[in-house]
């Protein structure tokens, strides 16, 4: 974990890091465990970039440009939704992805595909990451787990 002390606010806050402890399911569950508590700092959409991967930062980062992408319209569902279910994670070599649908707090279903390597290079090497996150549609019944 990371300690970290945010010099606008003088707040210490501790936000879970990547890790090669952390298997690629416990990746998404750790993001989504953030975001569904998100508060009104962001911490758990810092903690959602923590683990998106070098070449996801690339396009989505700084972090700034990550909150706002997180809250347009499309992705907004994922802060402070009421719960979720995830079907089997799928691995195959050093890439896995997740099927999430989560209940957002209106009551609507939206559903994601998480997608993750295992990083190669220093400092998050063996590490799971987050290499991009897709809207699904969702169709009665499409997805009963």
């Amino acid at each position: 974990m990371r300690h970290e002390t945010n010099n606008i606010s003088n707040r210490t806050i501790d936000l879970p890091m990547p890790s090669p402890d952390f298997s690629p399911d416990e990746v998404v569950a750790l993001q989504l465990e953030a975001l569904q508590f998100n508060n009104e700092d962001d911490d758990g959409i810092e903690v959602a970039f923590n683990f998106a991967s070098p070449g996801n930062k690339e396009v989505t980062g700084p972090l700034e440009k990550y909150k706002s992408l997180i809250k347009n319209p499309l992705y907004a569902v994922l802060i402070n939704f009421q719960n979720y279910c995830a079907d089997d994670i799928h691995i195959e070599d050093d890439l896995a992805q997740q099927i999430v649908v989560l209940t957002d707090r209106d009551g609507e279903k939206a559903g994601f595909i998480f997608s993750l390597s295992k990083q190669t290079e220093a400092p998050f090497q063996n590490c799971w990451m987050i290499d991009g996150v897709l809207r699904l549609e969702i169709k009665p019944g499409t997805f009963d787990f």
